[in-house]
């Protein structure tokens, strides 16, 4: 099921606190991502989303990242959805093809590589085999995918023009490219990194500087 996302996504995942999920809304995401996989340095515990999703303005897309993989309890979305209800959509990690994926109804985004983007036909994809690592695609893989798709792994202030100029995905979606430790946002790189983002989608659409 294709999620009803934004016309152009901007994402900063792996939010774990209230004070960097206003930041990131405030500097101009429009959608945020909390991480579900509890080996992750930024996993948070259901009940503290729920706390912090009613402070979200309603315009943004609160989006579970999850890693499904059957070794924990919440592996299976279902788990998260009774958990977590007002969350908004779900990014799956750990898929290898449409028929792996959970039927439930919230909308989803399917984190996979280059190589195997065409095995979803049929959901939207992002772009992502770094999992918070902060590790770039190769961007001629990239080029060669023919559908929309949302970009991440690598991104950061200083090349987040580069690669929305070269590649005009959907949108983007960054982690640690705006950190200042682990599940700590960077103010100043957040600011640099949604500024540069409004900058080439404003020269993308003929508006300028």
């Amino acid at each position: 099921m294709p999620p009803a996302e934004p016309e152009f996504l901007v994402k900063i995942c792996g939010i774990t606190n209230l004070d960097d999920a206003l930041s990131s809304v405030r500097l101009g995401a429009n959608a945020l991502g909390f991480n579900f996989y509890p080996k992750s340095p930024r996993y948070l515990e259901p009940e503290q989303v729920e706390k912090i999703l009613p402070e979200i303005p309603e315009h943004v897309l609160t989006v579970a990242v999850m890693v499904i993989s059957g070794e924990d309890g919440l592996s299976a979305p279902s788990a998260v959805v009774k958990r977590v209800p007002s969350i908004r959509a779900f990014q799956l990690h750990g898929l290898h093809h449409e028929s792996d994926i959970p039927l439930f109804e919230k909308p989803l985004f399917i984190a996979t590589s280059p190589m195997e983007a065409d095995r979803f036909p049929n959901h939207a994809i992002l772009i992502d085999t770094s999992w918070g690592r902060g590790k770039a695609e190769n961007w001629d893989d990239l080029r060669r995918i023919d559908r929309p798709f949302i970009l991440s792994g690598g991104l950061r202030p200083g090349n987040v023009r580069e690669a929305l100029e070269l590649l005009q995905p959907a949108g983007v979606d960054v982690c640690s490219g705006v950190e200042r430790a682990p599940g700590i946002k960077d103010v100043g790189k957040l600011k640099r990194f949604l500024e540069n983002v409004a900058r080439v989608k404003r020269a993308l659409a003929g508006e300028g500087e």
